[in-house]
């Protein structure tokens, strides 16, 4: 494949420091970019200071290098994985060992080989296709706008304008395993890929990037980008790459190569620490591990392949060491069984398997993010966001309590806003229907759940019903609408203990801007006598849907305040009283017998 290639990259009219960084790279020989290829790279930094200057820094390095390095015959996916790991951790790491703690970066890399580039995506760059001066977006926005629009929350007017545009919702650094984006797309002569920083694509129509790139040059289209983005009054630094596809040699040429340079060590399993699962396992001759996207302190969760069927799924398995406690195991075995018998689109669905070697959930398969991880980003959810997903999760709770199964586990990290515009509900784990043994919280303990998000009957040992949900779905909304969970303290107990015997402070106290309307929802949902919440998920959806309609009664004004003594005193007070009680008695009985001897 020959390329001609361009970039430019300018700290823009507003900006002191130019945190967006770009990258490009191909072999010297004709015959070593045949085989091995080429890579273009873009990066913007986030943090502020140098942190977003040095994360893109990090980011474009360690993709050349990676790139440069591999093993000829590495696939080019598994080279963009290498890159995205390598470059997310290094970030993280760096991040947490110095004072830049919120440095992170974007990161989209593209690989050209053959006839077709492949593309690594992780942020709010871009890359664009232009043929035959039409123009296709090959990456999707990882911005909390670009979730509204596809949960349907908001207009593609509407998000264009919005102030939370720039606000990610992913990004290198962040975490210690990201999520990618990874995608594909044959090429043909005079192709044109654009790659270009949100800095850029902010001022510009498709229409723009597509009639440009066809009439001009790679570079003289890079200056005109820049120059063009400068006197629109860019904001930001602004960064873009044009790679122009002057000949794809027909794949007849490339059919003999792989003999030349056989599989490469990397294409070979790579152990995941902590688990005895490894990449490239088939377990039971039918799911084919393909990586690792979650871990936890119990189980690690795979993306595989069903030989069966040829669609990619979750596998979810236990730790080895945990496989023989029963408590866990029953645990395991309930998430189970209760997601065979669910079937919504707002559940996630497990996929039934008759036999099995050894313990495991195959679950479908989904991309997004969890609604903690966005909070985490964004902080204070916008009011009108919050309510159509609260209202989304109230159908899903409805058609669960119908079918006999209350969740009893709502929490931000068990909902899972897909990158398709749909949610899920996940991790049925102490779920309960009328079949099932009682499970209560007597005996509290991590593997049970978290304080946070419990209704007052889960922490009192009792089995909860639909309204336990509810509860549950309050303290979520909460969070959501005040960026900050309902009751707080030192430990678990003393967050149970204030759930017991008191209110949370009143939401519009922590956030004004709240409508008296929506608080009151919040604290209808959150009434610690269960029989003076929502009966329903749908009733309370009801009122999500028409907020204005609702009835303001003074809920706020009847709080209690979670003082942290005050069951502490009223044992006390019992303890006095026993002590005293013998005491009494004998006075008693010394006052009676000597008015009996006189």
């Amino acid at each position: 494949m020959k390329l001609t290639f361009a970039e430019l990259s300018s700290t823009g009219p507003v900006r002191h420091h130019n945190e967006d960084c770009v990258g490009f790279w191909q072999p010297e020989s004709e015959e070593e970019r045949l085989i091995h290829g080429s890579i273009a790279a873009i990066a913007d930094g986030v943090g502020g200071l140098s942190s977003g200057e040095i994360a893109s820094r990090m980011a474009i390095d360690i993709a050349l290098n990676t790139f440069k390095t591999a093993p000829r015959g590495s696939k080019p996916n598994q080279i963009l994985d290498e890159i995205f790991k390598e470059a997310n951790l290094d970030i993280y790491n760096f991040g947490i060992e110095s004072e830049l703690r919120r440095m992170g970066t974007t990161l989209t890399a593209c690989i050209f080989r053959n006839k077709e580039v492949h593309i690594g995506h992780v942020g709010d760059c871009r890359a664009y296709l232009v043929r035959n001066g039409q123009i296709k977006k090959l990456t999707s926005d990882h911005t909390y706008v670009e979730m509204q629009r596809k949960l349907g929350l908001i207009s593609q007017e509407d998000a264009m304008s919005s102030e939370l545009r720039s606000v990610l919702t992913r990004s290198l650094g962040q975490n210690p395993i990201v999520q990618v984006d990874f995608a594909k797309s044959a090429l043909i002569n005079r192709d044109c890929l654009i790659l270009c920083s949100d800095g850029l694509h902010t001022l510009f129509m498709e229409h723009e990037f597509a009639d440009i790139v066809t009439r001009m040059a790679p570079a003289d289209a890079c200056a005109y980008f820049i120059n063009t983005a400068e006197n629109r009054g860019a904001e930001d630094n602004i960064s873009v790459q044009v790679i122009r596809i002057e000949e794809v040699r027909k794949t007849a040429f490339y059919q003999g190569l792989s003999s030349l340079y056989p599989a490469s060590k990397t294409e070979s399993p790579t152990p995941v620490s902590g688990i005895d699962i490894e990449v490239g396992q088939v377990l039971d001759d039918r799911f084919e591990i393909i990586e690792s996207i979650h871990r936890s302190g119990m189980s690690t969760v795979f993306k595989a392949i069903d030989r069966k069927t040829g669609q990619t799924v979750a596998v979810k398995v236990p730790l080895m060491n945990l496989e023989a406690d029963p408590a866990f195991y029953s645990r395991f075995e309930r998430e189970e069984e209760i997601g065979k018998i669910l079937d919504h689109p707002g559940i996630l669905k497990i996929i039934p398997v008759e036999q099995k070697s050894r313990p495991y959930i195959v679950m479908e398969y989904v991309k997004g993010q969890t609604l903690d991880r966005l909070m985490q980003t964004v902080g204070i959810l916008p009011i009108a966001d919050t309510l159509k997903i609260a209202s989304r999760l109230c159908d899903a709770l409805q058609y669960m309590h119908d079918h006999g199964v209350i969740h009893r586990d709502m929490k931000p990290s068990n909902i899972m806003l897909c990158d398709d515009g749909t949610l899920r509900i996940m991790d049925f784990g102490i779920a309960k229907t009328e079949a099932m043994r009682r499970i209560t919280f007597g005996g509290f303990s991590p593997t049970m759940g978290t304080p946070d998000y419990m209704a007052p009957e889960q922490i009192k040992g009792k089995r909860g019903d639909q309204r336990t949900d509810i509860y549950s779905l309050g303290a979520i909304l909460y969070e959501m609408f005040t960026g900050q969970v309902p009751f707080q303290g030192p430990n678990v107990y003393a967050v149970m203990n204030a759930r017991l015997v008191g209110d949370p402070p009143a939401p519009r106290s922590l956030n004004p801007d709240i409508p008296p309307q929506v608080e009151e929802i919040v604290l209808h949902a959150m009434e610690g006598d269960p029989f003076k919440r929502y009966h329903s998920a749908a009733e309370m959806k009801a009122e999500l849907d028409a907020p204005e309609t609702v009835q303001v009664t003074g809920r706020h004004q009847r709080l209690r305040p979670a003082v942290p003594w005050k069951r502490k005193f009223r044992q006390m007070r019992m303890y006095v009283f026993s002590a005293l009680l013998p005491v009494a008695a004998f006075l008693l009985l010394w006052f009676m017998l000597s008015r009996h001897g006189h």
